[in-house]
């Protein structure tokens, strides 16, 4: 969760440095979100009532910070990887992170334009993509080998 954090805090700035607000607004949230859901124990963090909570705080970031009608990305990619972080199930979790991944994309391609966000949401596809597909392939043969 610290991880997250970090990383929440450094899109965080790099989207104020590009005037990027809507992208900064969700950031932020997302710095609070993590913050809340660290506070509070497994029940709470999955309670249908702060996933709604967040969303809407998501929602309304894009409305107040309205620049285009891609000001909206940056709020459905982060409900989407609420939802994800909300999800018990880490199949789904990584295959909505893809989807919020793409929202993200999106927002870089026709806004902020920013290399590191590419490179960013790149290993974040990449590696979802990976555990989807590709790393329960690998771990069945080895157990496979290990049972012989």
């Amino acid at each position: 969760m610290l991880y997250k954090t970090v990383q929440d805090v450094s899109w965080f700035c790099h989207y104020i440095i590009l005037d990027c607000y809507s992208a900064a607004a969700s950031s932020l949230l997302c710095i609070v979100r993590e913050i809340v859901f660290y506070g509070k124990d497994k029940k709470e963090k999955n309670s249908k009532i702060l996933l709604l909570v967040f969303v809407t705080l998501y929602l309304i970031s894009a409305v107040l910070t309205w620049q285009s009608v891609y000001s909206i990305f940056p709020a459905l990619s982060s409900s989407l990887s609420t939802f994800a972080f909300w999800v018990k199930n880490p199949r789904h979790t990584k295959i909505i992170a893809v989807f919020a991944s793409f929202c993200t994309l999106v927002y870089n391609i026709t806004v902020s334009r920013s290399v590191s966000v590419y490179i960013g949401v790149a290993l974040s596809i990449t590696s979802a993509l990976y555990s989807l597909f590709v790393y329960p392939k690998i771990s069945e043969r080895i157990l496979k080998s290990h049972d012989k």
